[in-house]
């Protein structure tokens, strides 16, 4: 797959997925005939077995805690949010979603690749009978679709447009799973223009974790106070496409060869979606955010992010750290850990304990395998892996704030 400078281009592939050819279109929606124009999703059948990433954020355990407050908007920066799925009925704020590219052709409720589907309903997917997948706040959410792809995760993108469409259209909090190693000033100066209007960005931290040119910053989830987001496999090492640096915030579920994440497809018969990268480890963040938010209103983005990353789950003492940032996103403990917000000025702990979670014996089922496919993304070719891990069970106080150079 090819990669292009920067000129105003984002691509996806770099945060999220290179898709592997399939034999028919995904959502009804026309196959492109270039081998980087292929749906972005791998669509498998509907199943009742509920993911891994699910068991192990214990979205179970949040209901008491969800629900009562208000809808933050979230804006869903990618190749649209195709509404005809079954399971995001009524999440998406059809009148305000934009299309910034041919909006006639490429409405911002369609999705050519899948991608911005299934980042969707990591955030808000409703529950459906015969599915085990959910969103992780579907009732704190209403989502905006902010199009920027035709077909292509290679073509030109207006990210940086996009993020300001979505401040423009209120809202609060902004998912980009999506990346780029050229530092634009154009997309730098969007974040800082949205930053400074109260709104959280969210990012992918990029896929070319493997790949022979190293670790280069992706943006816009190096740019400061920007979420640069990590993945994580079912055994909560950080997956080898996972680009890792300073700039790391927190790590997140982004599935794995033998574990991939499973999500809402684009079809208005309900197939799901199959895939891994740091894509979809982003709206997991981006949906602890958001339920964050709805229920501590008065919090301010910066507040919201240092809530995430005091009661992340510390891989490493001495965070953060380069792979994890400062752990890996907790949503329950985000929920209801109690603290004062304040101003961060005091360190972290010197020594935060490690993680020692059980591992959870699970019967996989491992329908599909995993390709790497030029320009470092990767993404299943075939089903889904039901692979869980069980998750520490524990109630905790929030850490100390953090520096005020990492907010």
């Amino acid at each position: 797959m090819r990669r292009r400078s920067w000129g105003g281009v984002l691509a996806a592939l770099v945060a999220g997925l290179v898709v592997v050819p399939v034999t028919g279109p995904v959502g009804g929606l026309p196959s492109a005939v270039a081998d980087d124009c292929q749906p972005s999703v791998q669509p498998v059948p509907v199943t009742a077995q509920v993911p891994w990433a699910q068991t192990s954020l214990r979205f179970g355990d949040l209901a008491p805690f969800t629900g009562s407050g208000a809808r933050v908007r979230v804006a869903v920066v990618d190749s649209g949010i195709d509404v005809a799925a079954p399971q995001l009925a009524g999440a998406v704020d059809v009148a305000d979603s934009v299309s910034l590219v041919d909006p006639k052709t490429y409405p911002p409720t369609a999705d050519a690749l899948g991608h911005g589907t299934m980042v969707a309903g990591i955030i808000a997917a409703r529950a459906r009978a015969g599915s085990g997948v959910v969103g992780l706040a579907p009732s704190a959410v209403s989502l905006l679709s902010i199009r920027t792809y035709k077909t292509c995760e290679s073509e030109d993108a207006p990210i940086a447009q996009g993020i300001r469409e979505a401040a423009a259209r209120g809202a609060k909090i902004v998912n980009v799973s999506a990346g780029s190693s050229t530092d634009s000033p154009d997309l730098a100066a969007a974040v800082r223009d949205a930053q400074a209007a109260g709104v959280l960005i969210v990012a992918a931290a990029g896929n070319l974790g493997a790949q022979q040119d190293g670790n280069p910053p992706q943006y816009p989830a190096a740019y400061p106070g920007v979420i640069a987001v990590a993945a994580i496999g079912a055994d909560r090492t950080i997956a080898s496409y996972s680009e890792h640096g300073a700039y790391i915030g927190l790590a997140a579920p982004g599935g794995s060869a033998d574990a991939p994440i499973l999500g809402v497809g684009p079809a208005d018969n309900g197939t799901l979606a199959s895939g891994m990268g740091t894509s979809f480890a982003a709206p997991y963040v981006t949906a602890t955010a958001a339920l964050v938010w709805s229920r501590y209103p008065s919090l301010t983005a910066a507040q919201v992010r240092q809530r995430l990353y005091a009661t992340a789950d510390r891989m490493a003492a001495g965070a953060p750290d380069a792979s994890y940032g400062w752990g890996i996103v907790d949503p329950y403990a985000a929920v209801t850990s109690v603290s004062t917000p304040a101003p961060a000025t005091t360190p972290p702990p010197v020594s935060p304990a490690p993680l020692s979670f059980a591992a959870a014996p699970v019967r996989r089922d491992f329908t599909g395998r995993a390709l790497a496919v030029g320009g470092g993304g990767i993404l299943s070719a075939g089903g889904v892996a039901g692979a869980a891990w069980l998750a520490r069970r524990r109630r905790r106080v929030m850490q100390p704030p953090l520096p005020a150079e990492k907010l």
